[in-house]
């Protein structure tokens, strides 16, 4: 069978990309997929796709909605979230319980970073995270927030970028994707602002030793369609994507990954002995982040009622 899949580019990946890894009994071809969802997408509504990188904020409330999507265990884009959270420096943010009342930049709400660091504020930081007013670039929102919360459009047609309106002195703090050098550059070189959390690296690892979660930005999610017609299916491209991250570790180790970083190998083999795998695949290993990210969902209104595994996962791979 042939199976779309969306052309994505991760490090880990790239074995499943190029054929050195096969699904058995599938062709994977090339799709064009968006990982966000600001208006109805018809596909992921009707299960008329095969394999897609979404966004992990949307996951379950598409689901609850009714969306032709399964889950897979498959995290395939990661981020350590506590790099992405920035204030004015004459906004009297101190800690990060100050940013309560505060007016806070994204680009949209909900997506996966706002709903990792919100949580994380709320259950590490002891933050009041209701008190929040959102100002984001794109309002369109599919799926209803199910508790009361402050989310208002930015002002300007378009708005200026979240870094620029926080430059700009009209919010006082961002939680915002941050994708590119030059902006990280802006930020960490001006007097107007700082980082809420200057040690995020140690921040980022506390986590991941306290609770085993290095938060995930991505999920691969299959059409509950072709999963109904093939329960296997999606067993078999978990241990694709499985395989594919094996090798492309191999490749790192041996220094043939072809990034222009310096001292990749020693630098891979350090995290390792640091962190082990943070880029974890499968259920059982990565119970506590999926736990998490239910409760999350539910507490912030994303979804209505708190979500089973079951709702959420292809059964084939509840056991990985």
């Amino acid at each position: 069978m042939e199976l779309p899949i969306s052309t994505m580019r991760y490090d880990i990946t790239v074995p499943l990309l190029d054929g050195r890894v096969q699904v058995p009994g599938v062709e994977l071809t090339p799709a064009a997929t968006g990982a966000m969802v600001f208006n109805e997408v018809p596909a992921l509504q009707s299960g008329d796709f095969g394999l897609w990188d979404l966004n992990l904020g949307y996951v379950l409330p598409a689901i609850e909605a009714g969306w032709e999507i399964v889950g897979l265990p498959l995290m395939v884009k990661r981020k350590p979230v506590y790099t992405f959270v920035f204030a004015r420096a004459d906004a009297g943010i101190e800690t990060p319980k100050d940013l309560e009342g505060k007016r806070i930049g994204s680009g949209s709400f909900p997506t996966s970073i706002t709903a990792w660091v919100a949580g994380l504020l709320q259950h590490r930081h002891g933050v009041d995270v209701s008190t929040f007013r959102w100002i984001v670039n794109n309002p369109r929102r599919v799926f209803p927030l199910h508790v009361e919360t402050q989310v208002e459009a930015a002002e300007g047609d378009p708005p200026k970028p979240p870094i620029d309106r926080l430059m700009a002195g009209e919010v006082d703090a961002i939680i915002t994707d941050i994708s590119d050098g030059p902006a990280f550059a802006m930020l960490e070189s001006s007097p107007e602002v700082k980082r809420v959390f200057p040690n995020y690296q140690e921040e980022d690892l506390a986590l991941w030793r306290e609770s085993h979660i290095h938060t995930p930005m991505h999920q691969m999610v299959m059409s509950r369609k072709l999963d109904r017609e093939d329960p296997e299916l999606a067993r078999r491209v978990f241990d694709a994507f499985v395989e594919a991250k094996r090798i492309a570790y191999v490749d790192a180790v041996n220094d043939r990954a072809g990034f222009s970083v310096m001292y990749q190998r020693e630098l891979v083999v350090e995290q390792e002995k640091l962190w082990g795998d943070p880029w974890v695949y499968g259920v059982k290993e990565d119970m506590g982040t999926l736990d998490t990210f239910l409760t999350y969902n539910v507490e912030q209104g994303l979804t209505s009622q708190r979500l089973s595994l079951e709702d959420w996962m292809a059964s084939s791979t509840l056991d990985t």
